[in-house]
């Protein structure tokens, strides 16, 4: 399978903390989940665009910081309809912490909209960091 420059997952991650450039993404009933171990207002699933982009305002306003949010992508698979990307995500949380935890994400698309997003995250090392432990943090570049 032929990777391109830019699959639609990486282009989900690289627009992290812009709520208006997910937005252009995403079809009108678009899906986005995270692990099912997380609470359901977290986990998901959330459904339809207003949803969906609700959610992303929520994570990129409540908690981190605003421009605080960057992306390392560290592997890349996929086409136009199915990819993935395995990235690190650095920001600082609202409550003044360091967060940098390893994420997967998969994006699907339909008709060169992102139709299913499901994110994936070592859920320990996340809810540790936003209590300021330096539990599971990934190695710099």
């Amino acid at each position: 399978m032929t990777t391109p420059t830019r699959t639609p997952a990486r282009a989900v991650v690289e627009a992290f903390g812009d709520c208006a450039a997910l937005a252009a993404l995403y079809r009108d009933d678009v899906t986005w989940r995270l692990n099912r171990s997380l609470a359901p207002n977290i986990a998901g699933p959330h459904v339809g665009r207003a949803a969906v982009c609700g959610f992303n305002e929520a994570v990129f306003t409540k908690f981190y910081e605003p421009g605080s949010v960057s992306v390392e992508v560290l592997d890349e698979l996929g086409d136009e309809a199915s990819s993935v990307v395995r990235f690190n995500f650095r920001a600082t949380s609202r409550r003044g912490h360091p967060y940098a935890v390893e994420y997967v994400l998969f994006a699907k698309t339909v008709d060169g909209k992102v139709s299913e997003v499901i994110e994936l995250l070592d859920t320990h090392a996340s809810n540790e960091q936003h209590q300021g432990n330096a539990v599971g943090v990934p190695p710099e570049a």
